[in-house]
């Protein structure tokens, strides 16, 4: 096999464990009645239960990123991913509520390393050319690792079989990280790891420059109106004068489109990216009023079709940019811990912001909240976009993170 062939061999198995990592995430939402009624937990610890992992990631993302960055993203990727397999086998064996708990712990503690780990070798091991793109696929490895997941539980019936279901969606995780740990043994680093435990202290502060933050902070705003989004998408859509023609699981899919898309769209110019990203959030700016206003059944369903794909087509096109906008001298590790951050953070707060717009103003003052978010996000991006200053940064990124 020729290097060439043996990284994107490599990139698409990571990629696959990745998004495997990302079915941990949501694979305890079909169970939660189980842990209820067999395990003894209150509904209030359920729910701190359910979101354990999100807030590992809200909390800890930006620290993660700088201590991969130290270790080197090869190491983590390992280290990580025997921890989150050690965690999720617990976590199907184990009995006690205590036991239990802990061992959801540390599969987070598991999951947190790797979602940086992943899309930091995402940047380093695919030839130039094709690291956009695959940030662009790495962009939905929660919808897709969800999807997965709800197969998954239908399949195996897990609330019937709740051990069985946990034990699969571990073992599948183990079966492409293990093949992706020894893959990436065999690929000449050029010396990552080495440089990674000499690089200099102020790599740190060196990357928290302007456009890492707008960019970190515009994926915050696409998590808190994603996750707002599909979190009281069912409500809607289960109302007695709904015009909607889907199922909520169904509109969700339609995420991957925007994924897709995005895959094929980001080849060329840092800039592509960066307005793939705005126009993805204009296209929800649009969408969101007749998706939530509309009574018409075919407008409203194809709005909401548009929004979900166009969410997907934003936060794929954010990651696919995050190599470009690295400055010489900054890491892409640390980089993508303050991007994680901020969507951790959205995920914490997304919810209760829409639940109190909802229950304050109804659907309408909803789509108003979708439509002032999405513009904010415009807005974040927009620096980077306009005046000759902006574009030579990000054409200074695009050269490094392609040197």
């Amino acid at each position: 096999m020729t290097d060439k062939n043996m990284r994107l061999t490599t990139i698409v198995i990571l990629l696959t464990a990745g998004i495997l990592a990302g079915t941990q995430l949501g694979k305890i939402a079909p169970l939660v009645g189980w842990y209820q009624a067999e395990v003894g937990f209150s509904l209030v610890l359920t729910g701190w239960f359910t979101a354990m992992i999100g807030i590992f990631v809200a909390l800890a993302a930006l620290p993660a990123g700088w201590a991969i960055e130290r270790a080197g993203a090869r190491t983590s990727f390992v280290v990580s991913a025997l921890v989150l397999a050690g965690g999720g086998a617990a976590l199907a064996l184990l009995q006690s509520p205590v036991a239990i708990f802990l061992a959801r712990l540390v599969e987070g503690v598991g999951y947190l390393v790797l979602v940086i780990a992943i899309p930091a070798l995402l940047n380093s091991v695919p030839p130039p050319r094709w690291r956009a793109t695959a940030l662009a696929v790495w962009g939905g490895f929660v919808p897709l690792g969800f999807a997965i997941g709800d197969f998954l539980a239908r399949g195996i019936d897990a609330p019937a079989n709740p051990r069985l279901y946990l034990a699969v969606t571990v073992l599948l995780f183990a079966l492409f990280a293990a093949p992706a740990a020894m893959l990436l043994a065999r690929i000449d680093d050029g010396g990552e790891e080495r440089q990674a435990a000499q690089a200099p202290e102020g790599s740190f502060t060196a990357t928290l420059t302007l456009p890492v933050i707008l960019v970190a902070l515009a994926f915050g705003i696409y998590v808190v109106v994603s996750i707002g989004f599909f979190t009281f998408l069912p409500t809607f859509v289960q109302r007695p004068d709904s015009a909607l023609w889907i199922s909520a699981g169904a509109i969700s899919l339609t995420v991957l489109l925007g994924n897709f898309l995005a895959s094929l769209l980001v080849r060329g110019s840092a800039r592509r990216s960066l307005l793939l990203a705005v126009l993805g959030f204009a296209v929800t700016a649009l969408a969101a009023w007749p998706a939530f206003t509309g009574s018409e059944g075919v407008s409203a369903t194809a709005a909401v079709i548009v929004f979900a794909v166009a969410g997907g087509l934003t936060a794929s096109t954010l990651f696919a940019a995050i190599p470009a906008i690295v400055p010489r001298g900054g890491s892409a590790a640390v980089a993508i811990g303050l991007v994680c951050q901020a969507g951790g953070i959205g995920t914490v707060l997304g919810p209760p912001l829409a639940a109190a717009v909802i229950d304050a103003h109804g659907w309408t003052g909803f789509a108003w909240l979708l439509v002032a978010l999405s513009a904010a996000g415009v807005v974040c991006l927009a620096p980077l976009l306009i005046g000759r200053s902006a574009r030579v940064a990000v054409d200074a990124g695009q050269a490094t993170s392609n040197s």
